[in-house]
């Protein structure tokens, strides 16, 4: 697939994320920042402090049900203790484990909960503001394996990384003002902009910005 990448500033990028995190107590002034008034109601949204325990607690069953589907692929497998039991006890054990599977219901929800917070939206749009404006004017496009590219957002459901989900957590529950500009930028994602590389001081993203 193809990608844009461009040199950006990293201090202009951090001071740019700053100056609207700092707009909290004034959802308009921001909208109007982002560009983004016709969608003030998420902005307003976005700025409110909210809970994100369900993340936490996704995140949970996510790793109970993938050690549930490791246990059916020993066990299917020959991997398993189990093998020496013989092939009906295998069988019922995998059912047994199968209906446990089914009592987690439908998990592909849980990313999709996840980005339909307004708080969540409210930082994509920061962030690829923050692109916006500290990018350096020689951006190129480029060609990348799909594999190649890094999602924070998107790993840390697919491997159920609860250490990471903790800091995304404590992160989105801070009052808008206190959250890392640097944390935002690096580890996570925007509707736009797919990374930014502080030490390469270099940004990737999808499409150029749109004309102002």
């Amino acid at each position: 697939m193809h990608i844009i990448a461009a040199s950006f500033d990293p201090d202009a990028a951090l001071s740019r994320t700053s100056e609207v995190l700092a707009l909290g107590d004034s959802p308009e002034r921001l909208a109007e920042k982002l560009g983004i008034t016709r969608e003030l109601d998420v902005v307003k949204e976005g700025v409110a402090p909210a809970s994100f325990k369900r993340l936490l607690t996704d995140i949970v069953k996510l790793k109970q049900y993938v050690e549930v589907e490791k246990q059916i692929e020993s066990i299917k497998g020959d991997k398993s203790m189990l093998r020496f039991l013989g092939d009906k006890f295998k069988e019922k054990q995998v059912a047994k484990l199968e209906e446990e599977l089914r009592k987690f219901g439908a998990l592909i929800e849980a990313p999709r909960w996840f980005y339909r917070q307004p708080r969540v939206q409210l930082l994509q749009a920061i962030r690829d503001y923050a692109l916006d404006g500290s990018q350096q004017g020689d951006a190129a496009w480029i060609e990348v394996a799909s594999e190649d590219l890094v999602f924070p957002i998107v790993n840390m459901y697919e491997h159920a990384d609860q250490p990471f989900a903790q800091k995304v957590a404590a992160q989105l529950e801070k009052p808008l003002k206190d959250i890392d500009p640097k944390f935002l930028l690096e580890k996570f994602e925007g509707n736009r902009s797919i990374s930014f590389d502080f030490e390469k001081g270099v940004a990737t993203y999808y499409t150029p910005a749109p004309a102002g």
